[in-house]
């Protein structure tokens, strides 16, 4: 008995500890693995203010053209190296005449729909994509953005209302927010914002997702956006035939566009 009491009291000393651990250590958890997994000359640490830095992965292009820099941002919940698109997107990309540059996103915040939690998370977005574009101005040609699930969702927000320079293009892969108001407001925004746009689902998609896609053509047609294509796949994400998908897909619509 004296030792169940003895392990109690432990407990609850520790979990404060353990709980201030678990909520600081997701993206250090991601940057460890990635260090771990990916060849050092890939990795590269990108300032932000207040002396603090985030990780991205930057590879070159395989061929003897440059067209210019893709950046490339996973959902909220993902890693820069993450499984669903981004991976395959930023290894083969550089096949097209691509520098890519893979960034680890800020954590999403858990209640999306809390005061101030997503102008802070936007914020907090909007710093790395500076950095990021920062380092993509170095290289040759224009710059592209490819952005997947939440992060893809906030980034056409802030293109809308002009707080990020826009790119020459911008690829959406399966674009919500976990909010119905807040998806209503992503088509509104993807209909006035000016940024050529590939707009991408699964129909394995989350189900905000595939509710918003008739809605975001509706509002597209209505404030005649110069350029947009929705593209409706079908089966997963994760599936290796389905990103081979995507990546033509993709290739085809920015040559397409003059890219």
């Amino acid at each position: 008995m004296r030792h169940l009491l003895y392990l109690c009291l432990l407990c609850c000393l520790l979990l404060p500890f353990l709980s201030f651990a678990v909520s600081l250590s997701t993206e250090q958890a991601f940057v460890a693995d990635l260090s771990r997994q990916i060849n050092a000359d890939e990795l590269v640490e990108l300032p932000l203010l207040q002396q603090q830095s985030f990780l991205a992965l930057r590879r070159e292009p395989m061929t003897s053209y440059t067209k210019g820099t893709a950046i490339l941002l996973p959902d909220g919940s993902e890693h820069a190296a993450s499984p669903k698109h981004i991976d395959t997107l930023r290894q083969q990309l550089n096949d097209y005449g691509w520098h890519t540059l893979a960034l680890m996103p800020p954590p999403m915040p858990t209640d999306i729909t809390a005061d101030d939690a997503l102008a802070a998370y936007q914020q907090q977005l909007i710093e790395r994509m500076n950095a990021a574009q920062e380092l993509a101005q170095k290289n040759p040609g224009v710059t592209i953005i490819i952005a997947q699930g939440s992060s893809a969702a906030v980034l056409n927000q802030l293109y809308a209302s002009k707080q990020l320079t826009e790119p020459a293009a911008f690829i959406m892969l399966g674009a919500y927010l976990a909010d119905t108001t807040l998806n209503r407001q992503i088509a509104k925004a993807l209909a006035t914002q000016q940024v050529p746009t590939l707009d991408i689902s699964h129909q394995q998609d989350n189900s905000q997702v595939l509710s918003q896609l008739r809605l975001r053509r509706q509002l597209v047609n209505k404030h005649m956006k110069p350029v947009y294509r929705q593209r409706s796949l079908s089966g997963s994400g994760y599936n290796n035939d389905v990103q081979q998908w995507v990546v033509h897909e993709i290739y085809g619509w920015l040559t397409s566009v003059g890219l």
